[in-house]
């Protein structure tokens, strides 16, 4: 995230304010609302502004914009929220008072948010059951709450908590094991639309006759030798690595594998099911050895 600064932060750094206008008419600064500039000369995104919003009203980020800062899956800010303090004097457009701001905060980017959790728990009632799965997952995978806490909201009887126990019931409950990326949410929540389909196995660990370790695929199906490896926006070397586990897994098990990338998740989800589903349908109960 690009650097941000208020102009009474410049100035107390010995910034004038002739020194800010050649900063910005050079391209080195950005105006990003009034009295907030960010280094660089792109254009203010929507985060920026969300920043921006709360470094100069010195409040706590919240809702969809706290879950941005803090990346969760399937939550994108449209416009800024912050929370300041009931005789705060902001007047900027987001910006609500509260007779207590609340003390269970982060830092991110450069401001104050609520944290993981208590982010979690506000926006799951104003999310779709998809993206609050997504959400869920992303919270569970990262451990920014418990599988307590989820157990906890699901049993209020408050928009969120419905919300949570959609969730819950969804991913069969909260013993299942949390994905390992947005790409594996989004294949799971792929394969649920065709209820013909079985349910995979997530986090299965596969060993050798001789009880060493093999492999974790994405996600499989032991009982019809099937598992998936996914490709998605990976990081350096990662490509490499999951060819490896493919063919360690293939070796010992013998288990078919199919490869899936991000688009053919994301952007062809109809023709992507409909192969996984004929790759399935010709596959039997095999028996298996491996745990």
């Amino acid at each position: 995230m690009r650097e941000l600064r208020t102009t009474e932060h410049l100035e107390m750094t010995g910034v004038t304010r002739s020194r800010i206008r050649w900063a910005v008419a050079t391209g080195r600064w950005t105006r990003i609302i009034q009295g907030v500039y960010g280094r660089g000369p792109e254009p203010p995104s929507k985060l920026d502004v969300g920043r921006a919003t709360t470094l100069v009203a010195d409040g706590v980020a919240h809702g969809y914009l706290s879950a941005e800062l803090q990346d969760f899956d399937g939550v994108k800010a449209g416009h800024p929220e912050v929370l300041v303090a009931a005789d705060s004097g902001c007047r900027r457009k987001g910006v609500s008072r509260r007779e207590q701001l609340p003390t269970d905060t982060v830092m991110v980017g450069q401001v104050r948010c609520l944290s993981p959790a208590a982010t979690m728990f506000q926006i799951a009632g104003r999310l779709s059951v998809v993206h609050a799965e997504q959400a869920v997952e992303f919270c569970l995978r990262k451990n920014h709450v418990t599988r307590g806490e989820l157990d906890e909201w699901q049993r209020q009887q408050t928009r969120s908590g419905r919300r949570i126990r959609q969730v819950v019931k969804l991913r069969g409950g909260l013993d299942i094991p949390a994905t390992e990326s947005l790409l594996e949410t989004l294949t799971v929540q792929l394969l649920r639309k065709d209820p013909s389909l079985p349910v995979p196995t997530r986090q299965f660990a596969v060993y050798d006759r001789y009880d060493n370790f093999v492999g974790r695929p994405d996600l499989c199906w032991p009982d019809l030798g099937v598992f998936l490896e996914l490709d998605g926006q990976q990081h350096k070397n990662q490509p490499v690595y999951d060819a490896r586990r493919q063919t360690r897994i293939t070796r010992v098990t013998g288990w078919r594998c199919p490869r899936l990338t991000w688009d053919e998740v994301h952007d062809f989800p109809k023709s992507t099911l409909r192969e996984l589903a004929e790759l399935l349908g010709t596959c039997r109960v095999v028996p298996t050895t491996v745990s």
